[in-house]
């Protein structure tokens, strides 16, 4: 890419990546603590809290794919584009393109492949950590 098309292609995308992913992270922790404490204790801390905690990284991770698949869609447009558009360009062109459901292109499967990394990721972490005795 740096031959061919020069510096500026190895950072392409680069801002609306930014807009992507860590709006991700804190949404996705949110919904998840909310999720998690929606729930009686009893349920919480049982034999499930496996299936429990990836039930709720489940959601959390549909609901922050939603929120943030503007900014993948975006995103995705700049990278691929022949062109070097920048962030404010590629949200026109989509809008001109396609309107508001532009923006929401590829959301289902995106939110597949985001939700259960997620969901199996935090399923890990807070089973290591129960077993580890920091986290009831």
């Amino acid at each position: 890419m740096y031959e061919t098309e020069g510096v500026r292609a190895l950072f392409s995308g680069l801002t609306a990546t930014l807009l992507r992913d860590a709006p991700f992270s804190g949404i996705y922790v949110m919904f998840y603590s909310q999720t998690k404490r929606a729930l009686p204790q009893e349920v919480t801390s049982s034999n499930y809290a496996p299936l429990v905690n990836f039930s709720c990284g489940v959601i959390s991770g549909v609901m922050a794919s939603v929120v943030t698949q503007p900014a993948d869609v975006v995103k995705t447009h700049i990278q691929v584009s022949s062109s070097h558009w920048s962030t404010t360009d590629a949200i026109r062109h989509i809008y001109m393109e396609r309107g508001m459901a532009g923006f929401f292109r590829g959301a289902v499967p995106r939110s597949l492949r985001r939700t259960l990394m997620a969901a199996m990721a935090w399923t890990v972490y807070e089973q290591l950590m129960a077993q580890m005795g920091l986290k009831s």
